[in-house]
């Protein structure tokens, strides 16, 4: 798993780091699009920002190099990442970088937003709070473009990248693992359940993972706040690869400024505790 840890320039003197992990999407990558430049605009002197590629997502040294790692990349091999990526927060090196292990700020786009949400209700101590960004309100959405009967008849079913023109694997432990775990997985329960503040951020176009979604954990989670972006899909109009944020549609920005505006008020809260 790699990990690319964003430090501010000056930070409080004698105080401990509060730190944002941004968790990419199912066939995302931490080197997608907006997901490199976050940094430019989260990065505070009183906020980090860890960016990482999930275990399996089948990224190596190239565009999705590792497809045999990608066929086997369940729910619960990811939620083991995020797992990781806290413990290390809290580890001895992470202190050395002067990270705070309960104060972390979980941001989720697409099936990330998901899994931010499910660790939420497995892992509390470790989750401040959560922006999610288009996230999905099941993970069965990402087993819908595939038909389950030859799934279980083949072993392995293949699902097509449009940008790579890949045919990328998806082995048959991946449904497994979900449905022995689908009620521990489910993520509107783990909506229902968190007492953590919430901003949910969803284009009401969205063409992978309709806006209903949004709706529906918002409808679950009653403190949370739903923001739309109007007229907007998926990746809120960045395409990849994105030279640099200044370069993002406007719609984008409104992501970012709402997200950087909800994390600095409860950054407040924290700083005068």
């Amino acid at each position: 798993m790699t990990v690319d840890l964003f430090l501010p320039e000056m930070a409080p003197i004698g105080e401990k780091i509060p730190v944002s992990v941004f968790c990419h999407g199912f066939k995302g990558f931490k080197d997608w699009g907006f997901i490199p430049h976050l940094h430019d605009y989260l990065v505070t002197e009183k906020r980090a920002l860890i960016t990482f590629n999930h275990s399996h997502n089948g990224v190596g040294k190239s565009d999705f190099d590792q497809l045999e790692m990608f066929a086997h990349n369940s729910v619960g091999q990811e939620l083991r990442d995020l797992e990781s990526v806290a413990r290390w927060i809290a580890s001895e090196e992470g202190e050395g970088y002067h990270l705070h292990p309960e104060k972390i700020d979980w941001i989720g786009h697409s099936r990330g937003g998901g899994n931010v949400l499910v660790f939420s209700h497995l892992f509390p101590d470790w989750v401040r709070n959560m922006v999610i960004w288009a996230a999905i309100d099941n993970y069965e959405h990402l087993f819908k473009s595939v038909s389950i009967e030859q799934w279980k008849k083949d072993k392995r079913v293949f699902i097509h990248n449009a940008r790579t023109k890949q045919d990328m694997p998806l082995d048959i432990s991946i449904f497994n693992e979900y449905e022995q775990n689908k009620s521990r997985y489910s993520i509107l329960e783990a909506a229902r359940k968190t007492d953590k503040p919430l901003l949910i951020i969803h284009g009401t176009d969205d063409e992978s993972v309709p806006y209903t979604s949004a709706e529906n954990i918002a409808n679950a989670c009653q403190h949370a706040v739903l923001l739309s972006i109007q007229d907007q899909g998926h990746t809120f109009g960045v395409q990849h690869p994105l030279e640099h944020l200044g370069k993002a549609p406007i719609e984008f920005w409104d992501v970012l400024e709402n997200t950087k505006e909800f994390l600095e008020d409860t950054l407040e809260d924290y700083y005068l505790d």
